[in-house]
């Protein structure tokens, strides 16, 4: 014979529906909608977590204005530096 349990009962407008998460009858209405799309008991039921909502702030890096170098003057007559020939600097550490 076929037992009948705790939610086999008429209600108008309701039906049986099983928990997703443990697999208990219970009326549909009494059941509740997970975040994930599925129908779980109230004992089952959990709110989402709120780190899922987190967004992430746009990190601009670029400045907000910027000119090219300006070219290199050169003045007449200006006395010029000479190249530094080896062995001219001193030379620090270990030799």
């Amino acid at each position: 014979m076929n037992e009948k349990g705790p939610n086999d009962y008429l209600k108008l407008g309701d039906w049986n529906a099983t928990c997703f998460q443990c697999g208990r009858k219970k009326k549909a209405t009494e059941m509740k909608r997970h975040w994930e799309g599925y129908y779980v008991c109230p004992e089952h039921w959990e709110t989402r977590q709120p780190q899922d909502f987190a967004r992430g702030v746009s990190d601009v890096q670029q400045p907000p204005w910027t000119q090219p170098m300006p070219a290199d003057v050169f003045v007449p007559g200006a006395p010029e530096s000479p190249m530094a020939q080896p062995g001219e600097y001193p030379i620090n550490g270990d030799d």
